[in-house]
């Protein structure tokens, strides 16, 4: 997915359907050390024949290297430890849809538009 697809996809989804929100939200990771923000995330929610419907397209960095620590002492935890670029940005585009019995989104599995 690329930017310019993202954009496509946007103006397609303005015009065939109510948009019901659209912004940028960050994308936060749990870590040992507390939350740390990974990468920034635009989305659009939309009401489709699905539902309500969530479409994001993540801006990440690069993750280049991933490091286990492992303890061997009694109640010691292991770590992981992530090297990211600061050069390389990585996109990806997800597909959610609103649970109302759980009252979260749900990620849409690709395979199911196959």
């Amino acid at each position: 997915m690329t930017p310019e697809r993202w954009e496509t996809i946007k103006e397609s989804v303005k015009k065939q359907f109510t948009v019901i929100e659209q912004g940028n939200e960050d994308l936060i990771v749990e870590t040992a050390d507390g939350q740390i923000k990974q990468g920034t995330a635009e989305f659009v929610v939309f009401e489709s024949p699905l539902g309500r419907t969530k479409l994001q397209f993540q801006k990440k960095p690069k993750m280049e290297e991933k490091k286990y620590f492992y303890s061997k002492r009694e109640g010691d935890a292991a770590r992981v430890e992530y090297k990211f670029s600061e050069k390389e940005t990585v996109f990806t585009f997800k597909a959610y849809k609103w649970d109302d019995i759980e009252d979260e989104w749900r990620e849409i599995d690709p395979k199911t538009f196959e």
